[in-house]
């Protein structure tokens, strides 16, 4: 099949199904809110310095550093443009989810990754519901918990023999 050639974003955009276009506008937009974060952190450190007299070329050290080691501002940053990618992933599984299984069966929630699980996930944990009431009370990733778009938590049909909690070292 021969790739389709676009001249612009929102051409390409337009073919996409719904579904596929809400995923892309919700990392979009939660990437597009880390990097205002990160530029008005960088624009109010510079104002700082300067108010306190450090020269340019040791504001640049100072930001520089900050960068080199994952210091406040640069550190925020990178866990935003994480989150944010993260989120669009999360999201895309759980259309793929929806379209595959949707409310034909019951779901079981399954904390995957860390041994720590936020309280939220852990009240959730074991429990099974239909696709339905997952996605009233709040599915995995899509912000209803402590620990939001962090959330590696996944829901896995019933019928599935899987731990409860999986933990990833």
């Amino acid at each position: 099949m021969a790739e389709q050639e676009y001249t612009n974003v929102e051409e390409a955009i337009e073919e996409l199904e719904q579904d596929d276009q809400f995923i892309l506008l919700w990392a979009a937009l939660g990437t597009t809110v880390g990097i205002d974060v990160f530029v008005t952190r960088i624009e109010s450190e510079i104002a700082r310095l300067r108010s306190a007299n450090i020269g340019n070329r040791e504001i640049v050290r100072i930001l520089g550093d900050d960068l080199a080691n994952r210091g406040r501002i640069f550190g925020e940053f990178s866990n935003s443009l994480k989150r944010g990618v993260v989120s669009g992933v999360m999201q895309g599984a759980r259309a793929g989810q929806d379209e595959i299984y949707g409310n034909r069966m019951n779901m079981r929630w399954v904390s995957v990754g860390s041994p720590k699980i936020c309280v939220d996930c852990q009240a959730r944990v074991g429990q099974v519901a239909s696709w339905d009431e997952w996605e009233s009370l709040g599915l995995p990733a899509t912000g209803f918990s402590i620990c939001k778009e962090f959330c590696y938590c996944q829901l896995v049909p019933e019928s599935i023999e899987i731990d409860d909690r999986v933990t990833v070292r």
